[in-house]
């Protein structure tokens, strides 16, 4: 601010200047000093100020708009702590592009430990156990099964809060009064990006708890994913008897890999082959174990890069959606090989990382 108050006073020094040498320069010239191109140059002084003043309000007012709201962040946090640690179940809702699922929850904590049922009540039948970070997901004995699954995640992961609170020159959030969900009453969050280089989220949390009740994932104003809770129960006791699976002893089961970003340098001895020039900012290298791949983070949503190993790929260049996942692939500049980049970022900001894709020299 005090720079900007300096150049109003030098732009204000310069002018009055301006207005001393026209005088001077007519009086010595004997030419004629008239009142009107006197008030000409006078009337520039307030103008220019006030222009001046104008910048540095704006320059201020930008500055707070990278602060963030003391209410809202509250909001972010009791949300953070009710999903994790409040006692509720019911049935959600979940929309991923053309994908529609139907999910029962329970969930409760008990001496520190975390545990959660879900149940697919539509499409494939499968549930998942999970005790604080060990998932087990479970299918029936007969017939076939993925072993890849899409489990909503965004505002569920326990770094999202703490993500968002700490990308305030990547993200706005503000309040935007309240609404009903579920037979509730919610508070309505937004969660803006500044730039178009990533999505943003319309969350709406209930008023009492601070348990997300519903969330629009959304691209410049379209709804790609949603969750929703149609009906659910807050408080309320829960028997141990609802965390047992029917499939348990009779089906079969599988581990859930820790789906989280994990912000962490890598340790692995393997020289990275390839690099990307740009990334979205915000977004950091996070761990991988493979020289031909590459992943990044802001801790709410990730992109994550392969290089063809062979350079002897015959797959064209494509791109493709599944809500807000992207998937893309790209022969790199000035070789044979191929780079596939997939994340939940607009295509634009997947295409732009691809074509930053080289390979490390040594």
């Amino acid at each position: 601010m005090d720079r900007v108050v300096n150049n109003i006073m030098d732009r204000s020094c310069c002018l009055m200047l301006q207005f001393s040498a026209a005088l001077s320069i007519a009086l010595l010239a004997n030419m004629p000093v008239t009142a009107q191109s006197l008030s000409n140059t006078a009337q520039s002084l307030p103008n220019t100020a006030q222009s001046l003043s104008n910048t540095a309000q704006g320059l201020a007012h930008s500055t707070q708009n990278h602060q963030p709201d003391a209410e809202a962040s509250y909001w972010l946090e009791k949300m953070n702590y009710a999903l994790h640690q409040a006692s509720y179940q019911g049935t959600f809702i979940y929309m991923r592009g053309k994908r529609f699922d139907t999910v029962k929850v329970v969930h409760y904590v008990n001496d520190g430990t975390e545990f959660e049922r879900m149940v697919n009540l539509t499409g494939e039948e499968r549930e998942i156990i999970r005790i604080n970070e060990q998932a087990d997901c479970y299918h029936p004995a007969d017939g076939e099964f993925k072993q890849v699954h899409d489990v909503p995640m965004g505002p569920f992961t326990h770094n999202f809060s703490k993500s968002i609170s700490e990308n305030q020159s990547s993200y706005r959030i503000s309040l935007h009064g309240k609404d009903r969900i579920a037979g509730r009453s919610a508070i309505r969050l937004s969660i803006s990006p500044r730039n178009s280089d990533r999505y943003g989220y319309r969350l709406w949390l209930d008023e009492e708890s601070g348990l997300l009740l519903k969330s629009d994932l959304v691209n410049q104003g379209r709804v790609l994913e949603l969750f929703q809770f149609s009906s659910v129960e807050i408080g309320q006791p829960i028997e141990e008897s609802q965390f047992h699976s029917a499939l348990q002893d009779v089906g079969r089961s599988h581990s859930l890999a820790r789906t989280e970003p994990q912000m962490t340098a890598s340790t692995s001895k393997m020289k990275p082959k390839w690099r990307a020039t740009w990334v979205p900012p915000g977004f950091k290298q996070v761990q991988t174990q493979f020289a031909n791949r590459l992943s990044f983070t802001d801790g709410v949503a990730t992109v994550s890069i392969f290089v063809d190993r062979s350079g002897e790929s015959t797959m064209v260049n494509m791109q493709t959606s599944l809500g807000a996942t992207v998937v893309l692939t790209r022969q790199i500049e000035s070789s044979a090989q191929q780079v596939t980049v997939v994340g939940e970022v607009p295509l634009d900001t997947a295409k732009r990382v691809a074509e930053s894709i080289e390979p490390v020299i040594y």
